[in-house]
């Protein structure tokens, strides 16, 4: 076996290990007989549905492949990205605060591959931060996008540039692929992370039509 994809497979292996002991944590922590109260199941749903992004995340890093890029209007794109994040909220006990700067003309993002990026982004800063409240800020113009979360007390070893041998897990992994294939850059800006998205070349890939 190649040494990136023994990397992957040990990577997915430790992640659902967490989500299945995750599973099995809330079913043994609640009493026998009774059903699951709504704490527990609000918990149990976000591992499920974590669970099943590692899935999903996996299979595209297997396959080489990528999600839609199509843009969407900010609004709708800023109101799913909510509904995306929402098992993280959970499982950190964080609320998410989603909001646009910048001219609305711009207001257009590149579908469900910058959504993905942005959740695995965020799977990465949250154990540092652990913030009642993150911001996730974004504007875009003609030269690109940019997203800010805040607040971030450091950046994640998993968003700095160096060693691809470094441990990583699959949102680690996925965060990188779709990074790299934006052309994204990743710094710390006064307690809070940015990341810069440049506008898609001549061959209008990923924001076709923009």
């Amino acid at each position: 076996m190649e040494k990136s994809a023994e990397a992957l497979f040990r990577a997915t292996l430790h992640d659902l290990a967490n989500v299945l002991g995750g599973v099995r944590g809330i079913v043994e922590l609640n009493p026998p007989g009774q059903p699951v109260n709504a704490r527990d199941h609000a918990r149990l749903t976000a591992v499920v549905e974590e669970g099943v992004a590692t899935l999903e995340r996996c299979r595209h890093l297997v396959l080489a492949t990528l999600p839609e890029a199509g843009l969407e209007p900010g609004a709708a794109w800023r109101q799913t990205l909510g509904e995306e994040l929402a098992p993280l909220g959970v499982l950190f006990r964080c609320q998410f605060e989603l909001g646009y700067q910048g001219d609305p003309r711009w207001d257009r993002w590149p579908g469900r591959l910058l959504r993905g990026y942005v959740r695995a982004v965020t799977r990465q800063v949250l154990p540092g931060a652990r913030p009642p409240v993150m911001a996730i800020t974004g504007g875009a113009a003609d030269d690109g996008w940019w997203l800010r979360w805040s607040p971030v007390p450091l950046l994640p070893e998993s968003l700095a540039p160096g060693s691809e041998d470094r441990p990583m897990d699959v949102a680690a992994r996925w965060a990188a692929r779709v990074g790299a294939y934006l052309g994204a850059s990743a710094a710390m800006e006064g307690g809070a992370l940015l990341v810069r998205v440049p506008a898609p070349g001549p061959d209008g890939s990923p924001g076709e039509n923009r």
